[in-house]
C-alpha cells in the first residue's frame, strides 16, 4: 500500500454521458453515511468500510471532516457531485497496489464504481479536524 495523489483518466464522452445521467437520476438522494458500515468509533476516529460491486453507488454524503482513504483494490471510482459543486466529477485509477489518499473536509459525493474490479476501501474519518 503507498500513499501519493490520486491518478485520474480523461473521461471520454461516454463516460460523460454516464456521469450526467447517474447524478440526473440520483438527485434527490438524501445524504447518508461515507461507507457500507462502521468497523470502529471512538472520541477521535470513526472507522468506515465501503465495497462497491461494478455499477454500484455509495450514498450521497457529505465529508464533515478529513479523511484518510485506504484503497485496497477496484480499478476506476468516479466521484459525482449534486449539480452546481465546484466541479462536476472524476474518475480516478486505482493502482495494482492499492493507495492511500488525504481528502479534505468540506465535499459532497456519490462514489461510483464505473469499473470492472469490486471496488474495497476503508476510510478513516479524523473526528477532531
Amino acid at each position: 500500500m503507498i500513499h501519493s495523489e490520486p491518478q485520474f483518466i480523461e473521461i471520454t464522452p461516454e463516460m460523460e454521458k454516464r456521469l450526467a445521467e447517474f447524478r440526473e437520476q440520483r438527485k434527490g438522494d438524501p445524504l447518508g453515511g461515507v461507507g457500507t458500515r462502521v468497523l470502529f468509533e471512538d472520541d477521535n476516529v470513526k472507522i468506515w468500510e465501503l465495497v462497491l460491486e461494478p455499477g454500484e453507488w455509495s450514498d450521497l454524503h457529505h465529508h464533515a471532516h478529513d479523511y484518510y482513504l485506504v484503497i485496497d483494490s477496484g480499478d476506476l471510482v468516479a466521484g459525482v457531485m449534486p449539480e452546481g459543486g465546484p466541479v462536476d466529477w472524476f474518475v480516478g485509477k486505482i493502482p495494482e497496489i492499492g493507495n492511500t489518499v488525504h481528502v479534505p473536509k468540506g465535499g459532497t459525493e456519490w462514489a461510483f464504481n464505473v469499473g470492472n474490479e469490486r471496488y474495497h476501501e476503508v476510510l478513516i474519518e479524523l473526528k477532531k479536524t
